[in-house]
């Protein structure tokens, strides 16, 4: 189908969605030729996508239980959109203990849909209009251009971090309340219409928990300025320092907008089910609470999928006695032996207490230090076997050099890819970093590009990689190297579309 067969606003999702075409078509390519020991030796080990794998067999028995298998007639008919009754006062008695919460939590403001993303997209939609920004510390969680811009079309403008301390920072890529109110102050300026800011606690990528008091600054920041704030509190469960103390957003006594605080949390991360599909949110404005009641008609969840969610939150026992110390602890040995292989590999990783991933610095194996380098070893990873993402390109990093490295994998697949990443460094420190184009490649030159619009671009690099045996033979960085007139044309095209200017 010809692209002007799209309406527009497809054709803006569209544009979204290939602004990372990289990172989105490698990860088709890992889901369809995953390592296995036995059947696919040659595969690919994944330590890109966030997913807990440690758990499998724990959740094979849980599920198995008689209470849960229970098969009820309403569960095959229509309910409440945004959940079931029984189900959200399920999830506000568990997210008033799990969360600490100041005071316990009313199921009335309770809702569900089919995923955090999902539910991220509702609550942008509700607050913001196309062409609204909400601000958001880098590096972050690449998925957030697409959930909140994919379809709502609100606009990311980033709040930067960087390896380098500022002046009161005591740790690098550290957030503070005036790096937000800075970057607040630097949009509006600038024209931006910012309707609140969407942080994620336990951190993604970084693995840092926000203390009480950072909390608590930002809230007031947003709040002088009345913006929305919605936190996203989906690794609240996945913290494996025994010491660390997490603060969520609703344990907090005195917040002073709570109208315009959010809480989104999900089943995916904590529950190492990302499978099940379920997003929550907890607000206490009864506008966004009506807004996505009507919106998350096209989100709903199962009730089947409801009914065994709402079994395992209830079963307190089986989650202080048998779920969360194993989990815990088998997240502890996988991330001690990645730790300790990349330590022996000179690799310096960030000493997080939470999360499913390591922030790790290869810098020293990237020389010259430029992005286009950082994708030269990214690719060297896939090509030798291993995906981890890249910072610049998953994850808006602003400087080169940092990869996150997802460590809760299965343990042979855990060895395998370890064993890889340290055959691809030992090449690059014996031969350097440079990776021979290949001999047919057929890549894009100034010419072909140079009058081209934005569509006439994005449609060129669907089709070829639609195409067969494209995606190996041309990478984005030989294209690059060898056309950068070209590469500097295409990003201006994309920056001049609505919503590239931000990201």
């Amino acid at each position: 189908m010809a692209s002007n067969d799209l309406s527009g606003r497809v054709q803006k999702s569209l544009a979204r969605l290939q602004a990372n075409l990289l990172i989105s078509d490698v990860g088709w390519k890992v889901k369809s030729f995953p390592f296995h020991p036995k059947d696919s030796p040659e595969g690919i080990v994944d330590f890109g996508v966030s997913e807990n794998k440690l758990m499998f067999d724990v959740f094979e028995k849980k599920l198995a239980e008689p209470k849960i298998q229970t098969l009820a007639p309403h569960m095959l008919f229509y309910d409440v959109m945004a959940g079931n009754l029984r189900f959200r006062g399920a999830l506000a008695e568990f997210l008033t203990e799990r969360l600490n919460a100041a005071k316990p939590l009313d199921p009335k403001n309770v809702r569900v849909c089919n995923g955090a993303g999902p539910m991220m997209e509702l609550v942008a939609s509700s607050i913001g209009d196309p062409g609204d920004c909400l601000m958001m510390p880098m590096p972050c969680y690449g998925g957030v251009f697409w959930d909140v811009g994919g379809r709502a079309e609100i606009n990311v403008v980033p709040v930067h971090l960087t390896s380098k301390m500022e002046e009161g920072d005591t740790m690098p890529f550290q957030l503070t309340a005036k790096k937000i109110e800075d970057t607040y102050n630097k949009a509006t300026a600038e024209g931006k219409k910012i309707v609140g800011i969407l942080l994620i606690n336990p951190h993604n990528p970084l693995g840092d928990i926000y203390s009480a008091e950072l909390i608590m600054d930002i809230l007031n920041v947003c709040h002088r300025h009345s913006l929305h704030v919605i936190m996203d509190e989906i690794y609240m469960m996945s913290i494996f320092d025994t010491e660390a103390k997490f603060t969520s957003v609703l344990s907090l006594p005195n917040i002073p907008d709570p109208q315009r605080v959010h809480l989104v949390w999900g089943f995916a991360k904590d529950f190492c089910m990302s499978g099940m599909r379920c997003g929550v949110l907890y607000s206490v404005n009864e506008a966004v609470n009506k807004a996505v009641d009507a919106l998350v008609y096209f989100n709903m969840i199962p009730g089947p999928i409801q009914h065994v969610l709402t079994e395992i939150v209830l079963d307190k026992e089986w989650l202080d006695n048998v779920f969360i110390p194993t989990k815990y602890s088998r997240m502890r040995e996988a991330r001690s032996y990645m730790c300790d292989k990349l330590s022996a590999l000179g690799i310096p990783v960030r000493k997080s207490p939470s999360g499913l991933y390591i922030w790790a610095d290869f810098r020293k194996y990237i020389q010259p230090l430029t992005p286009e380098n950082e994708l030269v070893l990214f690719e060297k990873f896939m090509d030798a076997g291993v995906y981890l993402t890249p910072g610049i390109e998953a994850f808006n990093c602003g400087e080169p050099g940092f990869f996150r490295m997802v460590f809760t994998v299965y343990r042979d697949h855990l060895e395998v890819g370890m064993e890889r990443i340290a055959a691809v460094l030992k090449d690059c420190a014996e031969n350097g970093l440079t990776k021979p184009q290949a001999d047919n490649a057929e890549a894009p030159t100034s010419a072909d590009v140079k009058e081209e619009s934005l569509e006439d671009l994005l449609g060129l690099l669907q089709g070829r990689i639609s195409s067969s045996g494209w995606l190996e033979e041309t990478r984005t960085q030989n294209w690059a190297t060898q056309n950068p007139e070209a590469l500097e044309q295409f990003k201006q095209a994309m920056k001049s579309q609505e919503g590239f200017g931000d990201k």
